[in-house]
């Protein structure tokens, strides 16, 4: 045991003939790093830096095992000498700093969704549930062949150094569709019941097990439930586990929730879903594997969960993945008594958003993301000290400010408000989103930390800024709603959604029956807004322009946005714009041509609309004052939470 705050999180535990020096595990992260189908730097350093950032056991991302089926260039292929230095070399450093690299081996099977030619091999002919893609039917010398060549890979893995590979048997992909009733619809040996549908995943993990050295970890990722009729559910799947435990071959289980249906939402758990929203199921698991260790994970943020998760017995690993991709220090940190320094992960998923539209992963608050020397990174200091003032104190200005006052420069903030956080501080207020608030805090934190000057209800001229002599001003003033198209036919109340939410505007409603969303964002927050617009009145009617709603959010936390709208008995227009509202009616023209309608009886129009910057400086009067004006966020171009936070911090490296 440890003197750690957290002991059982930092206790070692024997996994296979390995014994890893904690709990603390990186599952499988898409990062989309690779490039044309091989391992760049950044691939190795994203999982090195958490290795060295505590972790005990990183898992790669998907490790393709078969030519026919590669999801994209950003994939790393497995079967192809071109990849054995770089998992040499990664595996050398993760093991250099004390950890294990696992490799996750994968393949799509029906899910084959991105080649223009190829065709996807699957168990049976049942449609795809996201693209509806229809599998070639693989026949049995088909599935020997790929068993073999997931054990080809593993092997080449184990002679490149790594400790071992988790198949990836969870989230509707191949091994997941042998093992599912619901997708394995065969009548030969490879289907039917329980012995059947595991008959594949048994024969890889023998056939590895054959291939590698005896430590060579052999790991089980698989739906804990996949949250569909006549699939695997949580009592499938504890004998499912007590089935392959049974073997004494796989030397750890992991567990996913859903598939690529609409139960995918529960693979990514969103800050809508509960703290440890499945642990149950895998507490239950736990019991089934029998003592095969179990890596309980989704939505676990911190080290007082991941701690109380071990303790209630939910699980022998601590799985957590987006709270790594905050903070590749994350165990370092807690383990050193300085948990409160630990970049907070708030679960909006935008970093999976970004994987998911092919883009390299990315996240809001941490812009040195899998860069060597993330894990103990902090700004470099300047070459001289400065006076740098910062106009505004939302989250692009508090990121400015505190990393410029880290580099070593005198650092004033000025907010308008008696609170910090601008916009997002109001977001953080709607249902739902309260754990956006704690970015601000973070923020607000370290520039406590750092010596920062802080002037909350302080609006500055820049005569203000004259009378002040600083060397450099960063502005960062937002940004707000413009307008809708045809507002000046407007008569009845019409507010702009932060209005609403700041409370004045609303005395101008004098029934809280009807009303209707003017949605041209479709982001999150919008959404936030309109859940509370749909407790606030009787009924609620969200319009757009556009042909779909919530295309700014991930698709996974897209699934419960419209969950909970359609929950909430809220109407959604697409395709239509409102050109004039008169004694409460309110009328709409179909952007494609379709009849026009009215809507009656309304009693509030809200809008959220592209927004138009606020800056009442003039750029010549800025040049007199300071050498150097740098504008960001909102003030430069209103954007999302990412191009604030990484571009105040960006700013502040550039004083």
């Amino acid at each position: 045991m440890t003197d750690s705050a957290y002991p059982q999180l930092f206790s070692p535990l024997n996994v296979g003939q390995r014994q890893l020096a904690n709990r603390l595990c990186l599952p499988a992260t898409v990062t989309n790093f690779a490039e044309k189908n091989l391992i760049t730097e950044r691939w190795s350093n994203f999982l090195i830096e958490r290795s060295r950032g505590g972790a005990a056991m990183v898992v790669s991302e998907i490790i393709a095992v078969d030519p026919e089926a590669v999801a994209q260039a950003t994939t790393v292929i497995g079967f192809d000498d071109r990849n054995n230095d770089g998992f040499r070399a990664t595996a050398e450093a993760i093991d250099a700093a004390g950890g294990a690299l696992v490799a996750q081996l994968w393949h799509p099977g029906r899910q084959q969704l991105w080649h223009p030619t190829k065709a996807p091999a699957g168990v049976s002919d049942g449609p795809d549930p996201y693209s509806w893609t229809v599998a070639h039917v693989m026949q049995d010398g088909d599935i020997r062949k790929l068993v073999d060549d997931f054990v080809a890979v593993a092997k080449r893995l184990d002679s490149c150094g790594l400790a071992g590979i988790e198949l990836h048997g969870a989230h509707g992909y191949l091994i997941n569709q042998f093992l599912s009733p619901w997708s394995n619809l065969r009548s030969d040996d490879w289907g039917g019941d329980l012995i059947g549908r595991s008959r594949f995943v048994r024969m890889l993990a023998a056939g590895i097990r054959a291939a590698c050295r005896a430590d060579f970890i052999i790991g089980l990722k698989m739906p804990g439930s996949e949250a569909v009729d006549g699939g695997i559910d949580p009592d499938e799947a504890a004998r499912i586990t007590a089935h392959l435990a049974a073997d004494g071959v796989i030397d750890y289980f992991a567990y996913g929730q859903g598939n690529f249906s609409l139960s995918l939402e529960n693979h990514v758990p969103d800050m809508y879903f509960q703290p440890g929203h499945f642990l149950e199921i895998h507490k239950k698991m736990r019991v089934a594997a029998g003592g095969v260790p179990v890596m309980a994970l989704g939505r676990i943020g911190s080290p007082e969960e991941a701690e109380q998760a071990l303790v209630d017995k939910f699980g022998d690993l601590i799985g957590m993945s987006r709270a790594h991709i905050s903070d590749a220090a994350f165990g370092i940190k807690a383990r050193r008594g300085a948990a409160e320094t630990i970049r907070p992960c708030v679960f909006d998923n935008s970093s999976w958003g970004e994987i998911h539209q092919g883009k390299p992963l990315a996240e809001f608050h941490n812009p040195m993301l899998g860069y060597a020397g993330e894990a103990d990174w902090q700004p470099q200091p300047a070459d001289a000290g400065k006076r740098v003032a910062v106009i505004g104190a939302g989250p692009a200005g508090l990121e400015a400010a505190w990393t410029a006052a880290a580099r070593g420069h005198q650092v004033d903030l000025y907010s308008a408000s008696k609170q910090l956080g601008g916009a997002l501080r109001l977001e953080a207020a709607l249902p739902g989103r309260g754990d956006m608030a704690r970015i601000i805090d973070h923020q607000h934190q370290q520039a406590e930390r750092f010596g920062v000057n802080v002037h909350l209800n302080h609006p500055i001229t820049a005569g203000d800024l004259g009378r002040l002599a600083v060397d450099n001003i960063i502005l960062a003033t937002g940004a707000e709603a413009r307008p809708p198209e045809h507002a000046a036919d407007m008569d009845g109340p019409l507010i702009s959604g932060r209005d609403y939410l700041r409370g004045p505007a609303r005395e101008h409603i004098k029934r809280f029956k009807k009303a209707v969303l003017i949605d041209q964002d479709q982001t999150a927050a919008t959404y936030g807004l309109a859940d509370r617009l749909a407790a606030d009145f009787d009924q609620l009617i969200i319009l757009t322009s556009r042909p779909n709603f919530a295309q700014a959010v991930n698709y996974c936390s897209s699934i419960g946005v419209y969950r909970r709208l359609y929950g909430a008995q809220v109407e959604l227009l697409p395709a239509v714009k409102p050109v004039m509202l008169q004694a409460g009616v309110l009328t709409l023209e179909n952007v494609y041509g379709g009849p026009a309608r009215t809507i009656d009886a309304v009693d509030a129009v809200i809008y959220v609309t592209p927004r138009r910057v606020m800056d009442g400086f003039e750029p010549a009067a800025l040049a007199q004052i300071a050498s150097q004006v740098l504008r960001i966020g909102d003030c430069r171009s209103p954007r999302n939470l990412m191009a604030a936070i990484h571009g105040g911090h960006h700013a502040a490296m550039a004083v």
